[in-house]
């Protein structure tokens, strides 16, 4: 079955299987906006598969309050947008038998990359994909 989907933002493309994924749609003819914060990797991405196929949008996912700009922003200049998929995340190794050694700070920056912007994306764009009259999708 062919990928239904023709504008895709992928949140977290610029490395592993958020890369691949990104890589795939474009693949299967979708226009990618690759997402994250390495610039560096977002370049690379839209060098090795063309402007006219992808386009660089750098972003922190973990600056919660910039989410709705961000959505907003997107969607008005991709009123084409027809899936998101959010694939950004980290995991830390932490050992609580250890108290001394756990990093708090670690942990908020895994629970915002995590959970708490994938929260605050969805309910930035769920607005504007309820809006539009043909078949779209939110992946997570």
């Amino acid at each position: 079955m062919p990928f239904p989907y023709k504008r895709v933002l992928v949140v977290g493309a610029t490395s592993d299987i958020g890369e691949a994924l990104a890589s795939r749609f474009v693949a299967e003819g979708a226009n990618v906006m690759a997402v994250g914060r390495r610039k560096e990797n977002l370049v690379a991405f839209v060098h090795k598969h063309g402007k006219d196929k992808a386009t660089a949008v750098p972003f922190d996912i973990t600056e919660l309050d910039k989410i709705p700009n961000f959505a907003t922003n997107i969607a008005s200049t991709y009123g084409d947008l027809d899936c998101i998929l959010m694939n950004s995340g980290n995991q830390r190794g932490v050992d609580f038998s250890k108290p001394d050694t756990v990093n708090m700070d670690v942990i908020e920056t895994e629970y915002k990359t995590n959970y708490l912007s994938f929260l605050a994306l969805t309910k930035a764009f769920l607005p504007f994909l309820q809006n539009k009259q043909q078949e779209s999708a939110l992946m997570l």
